[in-house]
């Protein structure tokens, strides 16, 4: 068993997974942990997470660095390291959030933690803080752009990360976890980690009794996996709500997939003009983030049994953190998502979240199982608030309406191109922009339409995907000669981090 202990880190859950996928045990801690608990969970290892707080403002218990186990300390907890024995932390005015090059030290060819590890890797870094000046019996691991990116202290048994080996963007990630558990931990494979297991059992026994279960489905892949399996094990009364910022595909492909399944009785509630009423006009993303949450809910009110129900919602873990509804770790909040913790106090309703401890990339795999299809399970992710926030600025139906016919041009052409499997998720979004563009010997003053395309696996950490050229050319020439309102197409290259993938 490893012992994780949570600073707070938007990947904590990463660290878990990537463990339990290597066939070891883990155990997340919250950041209050004493080292007499750590030492009582008989653990043969201990790895410290990530943080968004900078040195000294989460308060812990500082002796969980002289439990006698190794320990590796990822981002925060590498800082935290530093300065603990010796080291200088500084907050520097050039951040880095992304792709970084770390290279190898002389020093690293002895060490274990970096056994096969390449001269020089990509790693993704995320922090605003850096470490200057390493402690004095610190051996010097990683460096990047000249400055110290992993270290050791040999006698504390413990190894520093800047970067965050967790995410799937950093190369060598599962290298150094694989060597960490079972060079340095010397833990052997002897768990058998079926992801699924626990998932299973616990469902067998929420479920025991119950003959059906209503299921908020949206159209997206999350809860259309939700509703097929619960759908192994009771009749699952699925509601789709048009709350009219929809693409032109969603309802259609999605009926597509549910008549395959004569346990799931499928219904529409058409709610365009309850949402309309409420979000024109509205422009702040948190807003109209938490308007469709409420509207949501009321809606579902009037269309639910009056008490006594069981209400699944196909809430994966990346909503969860960015909602930052974690109760045992000081995680910041990105922006609200619509199936987190939205439910009113007073309504009479058992919550079932079985996918909620899941990742994108599990999720799918688990559809896989249940024999939903491969080209429905491999499209992009697509928010519930829909349109509402990919149309920035004061919604008014003409720019959704804009937007829907920008998205349709984009998503078809990259499918038609054979791109659309290469783009983990791709959106159009449409700017409270307005630009001088010339059309027909005339001039226009129209809007900016934002092209996104990124690649990822589990949405946690994300990177502008490298289409052709000559592609996005042509795509941007269609959309603004066929899409009236558009006289500018743009690309957006950021990364996540810093940027969310989503703009809003």
């Amino acid at each position: 068993m490893i012992g994780i202990v949570d600073f707070g880190s938007q990947y904590t859950r990463l660290i878990h997974k990537n463990v339990r996928s290597l066939g070891v045990g883990a155990q997340i801690f919250p950041s209050d942990v004493s080292k007499d608990e750590l030492e009582k969970a008989k653990l043969q290892g201990i790895i410290f997470s990530g943080s968004p707080a900078s040195v000294g403002e989460i308060k812990f218990d500082e002796n969980i660095f002289e439990i006698n186990l190794p320990k590796l300390a990822i981002c925060f907890g590498y800082q935290v390291v530093a300065k603990k024995f010796g080291g200088k932390v500084e907050e520097q005015t050039a951040r880095e959030y992304g792709r970084a090059v770390v290279s190898r030290s002389r020093e690293s060819f002895d060490d274990l933690l970096f056994e096969g590890f390449p001269q020089e890797s990509i790693a993704w870094m995320s922090h605003g803080d850096s470490v200057t000046g390493l402690p004095s019996q610190a051996k010097s691991l990683l460096t990047s752009e000249g400055r110290p990116a992993a270290f050791c202290l040999e006698k504390s048994q413990l190894w520093a990360l800047q970067f965050h080996p967790e995410v799937a963007h950093s190369q060598e990630g599962i290298r150094l976890f694989e060597n960490f558990l079972f060079k340095i931990c010397k833990i052997e494979r002897s768990i058998e980690a079926h992801l699924f297991d626990d998932l299973y059992e616990k469902l067998e026994k929420q479920l025991k009794g119950i003959k059906e279960v209503t299921c908020a489905v949206s159209g997206g892949v999350d809860s259309t996996v939700l509703a097929v399996l619960l759908a192994k094990f009771v009749k699952v009364r699925a509601l789709f709500v048009n709350h009219g910022f929809l693409r032109n595909y969603d309802q259609s492909d999605l009926e597509e997939i549910i008549k395959k399944y004569p346990n799931i009785d499928f219904k529409v509630i058409d709610a365009r003009e309850i949402f309309w009423n409420e979000l024109r006009g509205v422009s702040d993303p948190e807003e109209k983030r938490k308007i469709i949450g409420k509207l949501f809910i009321d809606v579902f009110e009037k269309n639910l049994p009056q008490e006594n129900f069981m209400l699944a919602q196909g809430t994966i873990y990346s909503d969860v953190i960015e909602s930052a509804d974690n109760p045992n770790a000081p995680t910041q909040k990105i922006k609200s998502h619509h199936n987190v913790g939205g439910l009113p106090p007073g309504i009479k309703v058992k919550l079932l979240e079985p996918l909620r401890d899941l990742f994108k990339d599990e999720v799918r795999i688990l559809g896989k199982s249940l024999g939903i299809q491969a080209d429905f399970l491999d499209r992009h992710p697509f928010p519930g608030p829909g349109l509402s926030i990919r149309v920035l600025g004061p919604l008014e139906e003409k720019w959704v309406e804009i937007a829907r016919k920008a998205d349709s041009i984009f998503i078809g052409e990259l499918k038609r191109r054979n791109l659309y499997s290469k783009v983990w998720q791709a959106a159009a979004v449409l700017l409270p922009i307005s630009t001088v563009g010339v059309m027909g010997d005339g001039r226009t003053y129209e809007r900016v339409l934002a092209l996104r395309a990124v690649t990822s696996k589990e949405a946690m950490t994300a990177e502008a995907t490298e289409l052709p050229w000559s592609d996005l050319k042509e795509i941007a020439s269609m959309i603004v000669n066929e899409v009236r309102g558009i006289n500018r197409v743009v690309f957006d290259l950021t990364s996540k981090p810093p940027a969310t993938i989503e703009w809003e």
